[in-house]
């Protein structure tokens, strides 16, 4: 089993194959109920524009649920993009899973696709109710040690796996049957198995949704050939430039038909401390103003090149609405940007939206080789040590995949020698994936979200040339002097000694000091005191009862739950059971609280 689900009550499966002439509410549960929809592979976004009677149905079906039901639906991005605004009024949206599906043939100028999405929506208005599920440790094939490093943060992680998170590459399902959805009904079954739960009612739309296949097989001869713009490309009147200014002021100068790649990571209205954007204003006006620049995105993009949109996926579903009526869809990239989750299903991806203007070219990076370093991502399960990564190029292994449409291998910047003074920093090698796929040496690339400049910064040292919009003059002059350091050779995203003082979380940072006695130790002290008591201690009790001054707590932890973390599970090990010398130590006895 990939998964572990605590303490859960598996779900019993009561499996429904609607036919066409027949209404969902036949199939209506009377009680607390948890409702799996399953809809079949290649409903692509001509498929879903048609799709308005389907999504129809879904409301009134939702409508009618038990006040408590949980519904989950698997299909494609677009389709759940287009099917959510119809159940809004009726549910809660809770989470957006990206679940890695089985290898299907892609469509001409795409990216193969290689996920899924399922919505799980409640009726119930509170935070999601679902038991604690951990996922299972996976193991690097060339040095047998868990893919992912975790260092000397052992001691704080359970035994089995880290907590479940919404991207699920652990397991993969095939659309195309219903057999191949198991992976998805088996988890349901228990991360929703606690009470007032009993049964996982599964609705098999495969039949059901027959007539919309039909369709798409119809619509997707025409699918690269129509919304096209004969309109030719206009030249810039001027060079690569860094501008300071109100990003619609500033893209209103910009001519029509002009950039040849257009990205955005704007504000995610989240209240996060920028410098000057005011990111907690009311939804309705926040995305009036992202219609605002996304229009002008759209007009100054060249026919045939693309838009990409960073967002977290349910303001990615706003954008797509948007989006695709005017651009034309090409892929929704899923980017698994977490290195690890630490608490239950936590959200872990973004949604990057590729929209391009009428008839797509096919993106540079597939056929052209010069940038292919960027474009194959580090396979399934192959860890980034050092030492391994070393032996691996030693022997030769193969140790990289075809690119698809989920993102894993990208990490958010984690340590603050690679950071600067901005709170939320893309990682450059996102941007050089981007960059090498959609462009070529020499276009022009524009970020009307510049911030410190990760997106110019690295369309300079590809070789594009590029227009970088930033509001803030802080952050302006900090991407000019980085630019700087491009055009004298050094590398602008280098280590550095400085610490940043912006920060992307309202948790404090801790000043550098010298430990007396590592973290780690006093961690596992409270764990032995917790032992004793067969329970979490208190931090008088671990004053009393501790080898350690308290104080040393209060100077290195910024809470008592921080300093409790290892007494809270059973600690881990970096090898697979069969390959661990002492098994005993993990099997220490943890609490929870």
């Amino acid at each position: 089993m990939a998964h572990w689900s605590e303490n859960a009550q598996r779900l019993q499966v009561q499996e429904y194959r609607p036919r066409r002439s027949e209404a969902l509410e036949a199939y209506l549960p009377q009680e607390p109920a948890v409702c799996l929809f399953l809809l079949p592979h290649g409903r692509t976004d001509a498929i879903a524009r048609q799709s308005e009677a389907l999504y129809q149905q879904f409301s009134v079906f939702c409508a009618r649920l038990h006040p408590e039901s949980v519904v989950a639906i698997l299909t494609s991005p677009p389709d759940a993009a287009r099917l959510l605004p119809f159940l809004e009024k009726e549910l809660r949206f809770q989470l957006w899973v990206a679940v890695k599906i089985a290898s299907e043939s892609s469509l001409p100028a795409l990216i193969p696709n290689r996920h899924a999405a399922l919505l799980i929506l409640t009726r119930y208005r509170r935070s999601l109710v679902h038991t604690k599920t951990r996922i299972q440790y996976t193991y690097c094939p060339a040095c047998g040690r868990t893919t992912k490093d975790y260092g000397g943060k052992k001691h704080v992680y359970h035994e089995y796996g880290t907590l479940m998170s919404d991207v699920w590459r652990d397991i993969e399902v095939d659309l195309r049957t219903r057999d191949g959805c198991e992976p998805v009904v088996d988890r349901l079954r228990d991360l929703f198995g606690l009470p007032p739960y009993k049964t996982l009612f599964l609705y098999d739309l495969h039949e059901w949704a027959q007539v919309e296949s039909d369709l798409g097989d119809r619509v997707r001869e025409t699918l690269f050939s129509h919304r096209g713009y004969e309109t030719e490309a206009n030249p810039l009147p001027f060079g690569s430039r860094l501008i300071n200014d109100d990003c619609l002021h500033a893209l209103r100068e910009i001519p029509d038909n002009s950039v040849d790649f257009c990205f955005a990571d704007p504000p995610y209205n989240l209240r996060k401390k920028y410098d000057h954007w005011n990111d907690d204003v009311d939804s309705r006006a926040y995305f009036a103003w992202c219609d605002q620049w996304l229009g002008q995105l759209a007009r100054v993009l060249k026919p045939g090149r693309t838009l990409a949109v960073l967002n977290i996926p349910l303001w990615a579903v706003r954008h797509y609405q948007y989006l695709a009526q005017q651009l034309e869809f090409q892929t929704w990239i899923a980017w698994d940007a977490l290195s690890f989750p630490v608490r239950m299903i936590m959200p872990a991806h973004y949604a990057i939206l590729c929209f391009s203007k009428g008839t797509p070219r096919v993106p540079p990076g597939l056929t052209e080789s010069a940038e292919r370093q960027y474009l194959t991502p580090l396979a399934e399960n192959y860890c980034l040590r050092a030492s391994c990564i070393k032996r691996r190029r030693a022997l030769r292994v193969q140790d990289h995949d075809m690119l698809s449409d989920l993102w894993h291998d990208i990490h958010r910047l984690k340590h603050n020698s690679r950071r600067v003074d901005h709170p939320c920093q893309l990682p450059p090698m996102l941007m050089r994936r981007l960059i090498a796929l959609f462009t070529k040496p020499g276009e022009i690339v524009l970020d009307c979200f510049n911030g410190a400049g990760t997106t110019t910064l690295v369309a300079h040292q590809m070789g594009r040339r590029f227009i970088g919009i930033e509001l803030s003059k802080q952050y302006h002059e900090l991407a000019l002097q980085r630019h700087e350091l491009v055009a004298q050779g050094l590398d602008p995203f280098g280590k550095q000694d400085s610490v940043p003082t912006a920060k992307n979380s309202p948790v404090p940072r801790l000043p550098k000091q010298k430990y007396l006695v590592s973290k780690k130790t006093l961690q596992l002290e409270v764990k032995r005191v917790a032992n004793i008591l067969g329970r979490l201690p208190t931090r008088e009790e671990v004053q009393t009862l501790g080898r350690y001054p308290i104080e040393l707590y209060d100077k290195y932890f910024l809470s008592w739950g921080e300093a409790c973390a290892a007494a809270r599970t059973t600690g881990m090990s970096d090898l697979p059971p069969h390959l661990r010398q002492d098994t005993k130590e993990q099997l220490a006895l943890g609490f929870d609280e």
